[in-house]
């Protein structure tokens, strides 16, 4: 399998860089890595309106995708899941929650990782999660 490695620097931790710009950031790097892979990006969402922060597809499926970022646990709302449930079951779509966080924070010497079930991003990953069974779940390749 091939790998695209990124570089995700940890500019989070300076004072001028806020945790929105981070959350913001986090949706365009998960975009760039569904491009790459060939999907297409039918809407991005404009700051955090709705509920599905990326709407993308391939030839076989749509997912509609909350994105979160965190250099620690994500925090993910009830309401939030509802709603993109709702929002993907009307639009025959996948609701993902994709989480950008530090590998380590997922990896912790997990025996289930040995097969790469996330995006290695050097210092960080992305992590794909199905809402229907909350199982891990990669965006296949072209």
């Amino acid at each position: 399998m091939n790998k695209a490695v990124f570089h995700v620097s940890p500019l989070v931790q300076t004072s001028s860089y806020s945790w929105a710009q981070f959350g913001r950031e986090a949706e365009f790097v998960i975009t760039i890595y569904l491009k790459l892979r060939g999907w297409k990006i039918e809407q991005l969402s404009k700051g955090s309106r709705g509920p599905a922060d990326i709407i993308a597809s391939n030839k076989t499926t749509r997912w509609f995708i909350q994105v979160k970022s965190s250099t620690g646990l994500p925090r993910l709302k009830g309401y939030e899941v509802k709603r993109l449930r709702e929002l993907a079951e009307i639009s025959n779509g996948l609701p993902v929650i994709a989480i950008l966080c530090p590998i380590e924070l997922h990896n912790a010497s997990s025996e289930a990782n040995k097969e790469l079930d996330y995006a290695n991003l050097g210092n960080y990953a992305i992590y794909f999660y199905s809402l229907h069974d909350w199982k891990r779940i990669l965006p296949s390749q072209k």
